[in-house]
């Protein structure tokens, strides 16, 4: 039977966090996440850069020296891993709900593959499947991602790189369409090959997928050896490899962060400890709702100049009792935030979360 693969590539996923989760301000400008420059901190890389600063030739992996000549004007965010585990957790939270029996791999952080062979059937086709899981990302994470359609996952992940960002391709299920799909594409199009690779294979007049479609085993073997067949069959679009059931996703975090739209004065701390209680306040609700309990407690404060602290603590045993989320907080905001600077941002995040039934009491924990 023919089966229908999603791959998922979340668009610029660091630097879109950045932008749509944490800082809106930075929405439609060159942003960077990495070490800023202009702090004295550039010998640093990029690891990301949102699809304003790549239009002015900045890359990953490139040096934020190199990146601020490029566009003095970037914005350089240092980024904090935790908000990306995160973000990753809600999306792939969300699209788990549309997959076939929860068949679903994760790539890395923000890309997955998914059957939807048996889902597609309740939509009008394949694109109208790919837009509502789309559409349902956007309104529940605020994060754009590109969507390849495809007969397998080979297929799909070439697909979703043709389109970015926020597009959709469908390649059809016809292997003929499939290969005819593939044909003008450079061969490094492939997931698997690289610049190394790549190189060599141009040593060999190789440079597009259409190409080796023109070629015999034999013939492509001096150039690839061992990974011949893997490569011709990859030009034709041949990728057998199924999406086996791995089970719901399981969400490893939950978290708010508040930036405020004006820095809280040293001395108005009460406005920190209002917003660290609504944050708490919120996110008991959420782990009460899922029957989810928590026991490591995290604390973020960002301060005026960007500087950003994060403090933790674990309790002895799991809980979801809301009194227990809001004094832990205060008691580890009270500790480690500096007396006489003034506040950007806090957040509130929980782990080491597991679904279980009862409450336990922490009355005697404080």
């Amino acid at each position: 039977m023919a089966r229908w693969i999603f791959h998922i590539d979340m668009d610029a996923f660091y630097a879109s966090v950045e932008q749509f989760r944490l800082h809106p301000e930075y929405i439609g400008r060159p942003l960077c996440v990495g070490p800023d420059p202009k702090q004295g901190k550039g010998r640093g890389v990029v690891r990301a850069a949102s699809y304003e600063a790549r239009a002015f030739g900045i890359k990953s992996a490139m040096s934020v020296l190199k990146a601020y000549n490029l566009c003095p004007e970037a914005v350089f965010v240092f980024g904090d891993f935790s908000n990306y585990f995160e973000a990753s957790d809600e999306v792939m939270k969300v699209i788990t709900r549309f997959a076939d029996e929860h068949r679903i791999r994760k790539a890395s952080i923000d890309e997955a593959y998914l059957e939807v062979t048996e889902s597609v059937k309740k939509y009008p086709g394949p694109k109208a499947l790919a837009q509502e899981i789309q559409k349902t990302i956007r309104e529940e994470t605020k994060l754009p991602c590109s969507i390849g359609i495809a007969p397998n996952m080979a297929v799909a992940k070439i697909a979703t790189d043709q389109n970015k960002p926020m597009g959709i391709t469908l390649v059809p299920q016809d292997p003929k369409a499939v290969a005819r799909f593939l044909a003008p594409l450079e061969v490094t199009a492939i997931n698997g090959i690289g610049r190394v690779t790549g190189n060599r294979l141009k040593k060999f007049g190789i440079t597009t997928l259409g190409q080796i479609q023109q070629m015999t085993l034999q013939e492509l073997f001096p150039s690839m050896g061992k990974g011949a067949k893997w490569l011709y069959d990859r030009a034709w679009g041949i990728d057998n490899r199924g999406i086996i059931r791995s089970g719901p996703w399981r969400r490893k975090s939950m978290g708010k962060d508040r930036t405020f739209s004006k820095d809280v004065d040293p001395n108005s701390m009460e406005v920190a400890l209002e917003t660290l209680e609504a944050l708490s306040t919120r996110i008991s609700q959420k782990l009460q709702s899922k029957s989810y309990h928590f026991r490591t407690v995290t604390v973020k404060i960002r301060y005026r100049d960007y500087t950003t602290i994060q403090r933790s603590r674990t309790l002895p045993v799991s809980t979801n009792n809301p009194e227990t989320l809001y004094k832990t907080v205060t008691s580890l905001f009270e500790e480690h935030r500096k007396p006489d600077t003034a506040l950007r941002l806090v957040g509130v995040r929980v782990t080491n979360l597991t679904r279980m039934r009862g409450q336990v009491s922490l009355a005697e924990y404080f």
